[in-house]
């Protein structure tokens, strides 16, 4: 049995299933980083993304996983109290792009 080529699954597979939900823009390394990220907001430990993702621990950390808009949220406010002892509102408006 001949393996399947990963250019031939993504186009007969993933890009469609994609695109049908208005996501044609997403691409292999798009999809690399949102697994390392949601698996961090779950908790799973960090070797185990590394190893599924095929990287080691450093570059599974620092390249494909991103902090959860949510957590860089409350990480500011937290940092505003203490600084502070009050916190202001802060909120991301809506349709801001966040890197």
């Amino acid at each position: 049995m001949t393996p399947l080529a990963k250019e031939n699954v993504w186009r007969r597979s993933i890009g469609p299933r994609l695109a049908k939900a208005g996501l044609g823009w997403v691409n292999f390394q798009v999809m690399r980083r949102t697994h390392a990220s949601l698996m961090s907001d779950l908790g799973v430990e960090g070797k185990l993304v590394a190893d599924q993702l095929g990287h080691s621990l450093d570059v599974n950390q620092n390249v494909y996983t991103q902090s959860a808009v949510a957590k860089r949220q409350d990480a500011v406010n937290r940092l505003e109290i203490s600084l502070n002892g009050v916190q202001t509102e802060f909120t991301i408006p809506e349709g801001a792009v966040i890197n």
